[in-house]
């Protein structure tokens, strides 16, 4: 038996999370999970604002992929991936034909670095704002103006707007990126 070594599986996007959970469940009936070490899906935590709250959601880095920990000498386990519905082929190779290249050490410990538990004050925000963009405030004592975004300050997350009072004079106002949402 070879050591294990990781691959990445091409597979439907936005199915990744199903794809898994079904070769999980082939691997446990047809008793291989012995050479089967680990399945990742990298994603990392980003937080968004919509309607005025904020939701945490999970944010694929690579859509479409699986990382796979497998020993792939066992003719038995790559059929067994071919039959899944939604995998599509190793990256690298074209379809199923030909040997998979595994990924590196190195490359791997990266991956795995990224997804590391992140604290809530890490996350990232997923709405990005332009200069120039009109935004309205849905928070703070300007709640109801609208305002154009004058300068970014990404890491205070926050946020130059000019806000025009009294439809005349120019003011601005340094807001939090949860105090305003897009105007589309």
């Amino acid at each position: 038996m070879n050591a294990l070594q990781w691959y990445v599986l091409k597979v439907v996007a936005k199915q990744e999370e199903k794809i898994k959970a079904n070769l999980q469940v082939e691997l446990a009936r047809n008793n291989l999970q012995h050479i089967v070490g680990d399945l990742l899906i990298p994603y990392e935590k980003v937080y968004e604002v919509r309607a005025g709250k904020k939701y945490v959601k999970n944010r694929h880095l690579f859509p479409g992929y699986i990382f796979l920990q497998a020993d792939l000498s066992n003719d038995f386990l790559v059929q067994l991936l071919k039959s899944i519905t939604g995998a599509l082929g190793f990256l690298g190779v074209r379809g199923w034909r030909g040997t998979p290249v595994p990924l590196s050490q190195v490359e791997i410990d990266r991956i795995i670095g990224k997804t590391g538990s992140l604290e809530p004050s890490h996350l990232k925000l997923h709405t990005i704002f332009a200069l120039g963009e009109v935004v309205e405030i849905i928070d703070g004592p300007f709640a109801g103006f609208s305002g154009n975004v004058q300068e970014i300050f990404e890491e205070k997350k926050t946020l130059n707007v000019v806000v025009k009072i009294f439809d005349e004079r120019s003011t601005p106002v340094e807001l939090s990126y949860t105090q305003v949402k897009k105007v589309f």
